[in-house]
């Protein structure tokens, strides 16, 4: 079994190094791919994927955490998803930016999104990359962590793709980490870690 590790946007491999550690403790290979944007990253991990005769565990942080639970939607091969600080619902989280004070994080993000390539942040777009909308039975498992002050992503998005998730009989999990911000930082990492390692012992190596 092998694991991908999906950075968020505008971040690289190289600073989810406390995503990485985890999955390569368990003694898996951890193969870490850059990309421009959400497309480019969705495109990479599905060309990954594709006629792999390995089954992946797919970790994500932020944008890489909506790649991992929507690539465990779609895609076979997936023997579990985990998503940090991820969105679950893109068309809400593109309003949640654009709702932000001007000159804020949030705003900013928003900004940004739009100058790199505003196609990808139309409604047709966001609607049809969300995983909230290819949630089903039988998914494979999910492990969901998520920051009480995540400046960047509201928690309700996540709360919401876990009861709906867990409604139609899923196996997921919701890990929320008192006082993380959107990218975790010192203590949060280890909570972060720890929480990884049992997930994947529990569910995903046997898969």
């Amino acid at each position: 079994m092998k694991a991908l590790a999906l950075h968020g946007f505008g971040s690289s491999p190289e600073k989810i190094n406390w995503l990485i550690g985890p999955l390569r403790s368990l003694n898996l290979e951890v193969i870490a791919p850059t990309y421009r944007d959400f497309e480019d990253g969705l495109n990479k991990v599905r060309e990954l994927l594709e006629g792999a005769n390995d089954r992946y565990i797919i970790a994500g942080h932020s944008m890489g955490g909506t790649i991992a639970l929507l690539t465990a939607s779609t895609v076979d091969r997936v023997a579990c998803a985990i998503s940090v600080s991820g969105p679950t619902d893109r068309l809400a989280q593109i309003r949640w930016l654009l709702s932000g004070e001007p000159g804020s994080i949030r705003r900013r993000t928003y900004e940004e999104l739009m100058r790199i390539d505003n196609r990808q942040v139309t409604e047709e777009f966001l609607v049809k990359t969300s995983p909230i909308n290819y949630l089903r039975p039988n998914l494979p498992p999910i492990l969901l962590i998520h920051g009480t002050n995540d400046e960047l992503v509201s928690i309700k998005q996540v709360e919401d793709y876990y009861d709906r998730a867990k409604s139609l009989g899923n196996v997921i999990e919701l890990i929320r980490v008192e006082g993380m911000p959107h990218t975790p930082r010192g203590k949060d990492i280890r909570v972060i870690a720890k929480a990884i390692e049992s997930f994947v012992r529990k569910y995903c190596l046997n898969a």
